[in-house]
């Protein structure tokens, strides 16, 4: 049987058990959301409960058919389920959308009743709370966002420090070893690592800063040139004076 023949005949025994379920009505506060790519509200950041929107009609049908979709396809990928999804929602008979649409507008009904509720019941030191990880969370996300933009714009990336360079050296001789152990005896090595030896890496750093002046530098002006100034630093990299040239100050 093919693949194809397969899948219809997945779709048909969902879509015909799927109106059996629409029967009994589900009350959306107990209704598990599935998706896998949620992201945490700041309400789930500071572990307050904060009741959730009843799925649309759509979002509900595509939850009802995920079961039976992964255990015929276990490997299909959330894109191609939710093409899936889609296909199937507009082969399903109004009458079944009709009802789903009235169950969506009882839920949401129910769900303003209760949001209200919520809302009126924080404390003013929770709805500061709220908005302070709301501004933390748009900021990280702008700076996501930033960082995208610029490694799509071929940004040159900053170099690490002579300490890192070492870190890096010796990766090798660290594997096995959890993270904070690594930290303590890598910093413990560094600072006993001769001057004779910390001058190469600090060398390699310096060489390394120099071409990044350089290769930043010619970014930027392409940058200017095609109209995005925003993205030019307002202020030149500072040179990092030599740990010698510190030490005869």
């Amino acid at each position: 049987m093919s693949s194809i023949t397969q899948l219809c005949r997945l779709s048909n025994l969902t879509i015909s058990s799927y109106k059996s379920v629409l029967q009994g009505r589900t009350i959306w506060v107990n209704q598990v959301q599935i998706c896998n790519y949620t992201k945490k509200s700041a309400e789930q950041k500071l572990g307050i409960e904060r009741p959730k929107r009843p799925l649309t009609p759509f979002f509900k049908f595509m939850t009802q058919m995920r079961p039976a979709l992964l255990a015929k396809n276990p490997g299909i990928t959330s894109k191609e389920a939710i093409t899936w999804s889609s296909k199937h929602w507009q082969q399903l008979d109004l009458e079944t959308k009709a009802q789903m649409t009235k169950e969506y507008e009882k839920d949401l009904e129910d769900y303003k009743k209760i949001k209200a509720m919520y809302e009126s019941s924080l404390t003013d030191e929770q709805k500061a709370d709220i908005q302070r990880v709301k501004e933390e969370m748009a900021a990280a996300k702008e700076k996501r966002r930033l960082k995208a933009e610029y490694k799509e714009l071929g940004k040159p990336k900053k170099p690490m420090s002579s300490y890192f360079l070492y870190i890096q050296s010796r990766k090798d001789s660290f594997k096995g070893k959890q993270m904070k152990e690594y930290q303590e005896k890598a910093k413990v090595d560094w600072q006993k690592l001769p001057e004779s030896e910390k001058v190469k890496f600090e060398k390699q750093a310096v060489e390394l800063m120099n071409k990044y002046r350089k290769d930043m530098e010619a970014w930027e002006l392409k940058m200017i040139s095609q109209g995005r100034s925003d993205l030019v630093r307002t202020k030149p990299v500072r040179e990092k004076k030599p740990a010698s040239a510190k030490k005869s100050q």
